[in-house]
């Protein structure tokens, strides 16, 4: 089944029943083998508009997302949260990561801040499937962002950027361990699974959106980004083929 329309899949949970719901504390176990901790995204302390819908190819059947709202592309100011606290064993560098499904490019984002420093906007387009992806900052996709944390309890907080994008799991770990899962051969967000196959990016391409038609230097070559369509140069679209 496609997960390109995320809303068709959810079951909302009332957020009353949410009311005095805990979050999560983990700890690092065996630090020095590079070992990192799963957290479900539905355990953290949910307010503000986060709910949790039903996906049989979730972690545990569960997810986290925003059915409907404003789109916080400046700040989160008003958005949901999701609270979780991270239980540090031992001084080091860590990464987090996060188990994401973003249909599309205008529905591929979440906040995130950590003890109470500044917000980042963390995106990745995925297409049909759940992904896994390392927070870093905006758009900068390859670079993951190394968190120096002292022993100790440490405050994870999510926040909604727009609605759709849902949020199925957490990895917290030193740098080096990866979560496992990621069984696709397209590579977020330079191309993405949809329908069976791999879309690129018109970026990826070395192309711009333009105007239908593109000018008479380019080719008009179908991309998931750009409407009505990506020219990309001639030396370029021959090396996409």
């Amino acid at each position: 089944m496609s997960l390109g329309k995320l809303s068709a899949l959810t079951l909302a949970i009332p957020l009353a029943l949410l009311a005095g719901c805990e979050p999560r504390v983990t700890n690092i176990a065996e630090q020095d083998a590079g070992v990192g901790v799963y957290l479900e995204a539905e355990d953290g302390a949910l307010s503000g508009g986060f709910l949790i819908g039903d996906d049989p190819t979730a972690s545990a059947g569960h997810f986290i997302y925003v059915n409907a709202g404003a789109t916080f592309d400046t700040a989160p100011g008003g958005s949901a949260n999701a609270r979780y606290q991270l239980a540090v064993k031992s001084d080091g560098t860590y990464l987090i990561w996060g188990r994401i499904h973003s249909p599309t490019y205008a529905e591929n984002r979440f906040w995130f801040q950590l003890d109470g420093g500044a917000w980042t906007l963390w995106r990745i387009s995925t297409g049909d499937i759940w992904f896994w992806d390392a927070f870093h900052d905006n758009t900068d996709y390859g670079d993951p962002i190394p968190f120096a944390l002292s022993a100790g309890s440490h405050e994870l907080v999510i926040a909604n950027a727009v609605d759709v994008v849902g949020l199925d799991r957490l990895y917290f770990a030193p740098v080096g361990s990866m979560p496992v899962g990621n069984d696709t051969i397209c590579n977020p967000p330079h191309s993405i699974a949809v329908d069976g196959g791999c879309t690129p990016s018109c970026g990826s391409l070395g192309g711009l959106c333009g105007a239908n038609p593109c000018d008479g230097t380019s080719t008009s070559t179908p991309t998931y980004d750009c409407h009505p369509t990506c020219c990309v140069p001639p030396a370029d679209a021959a090396a996409a083929q």
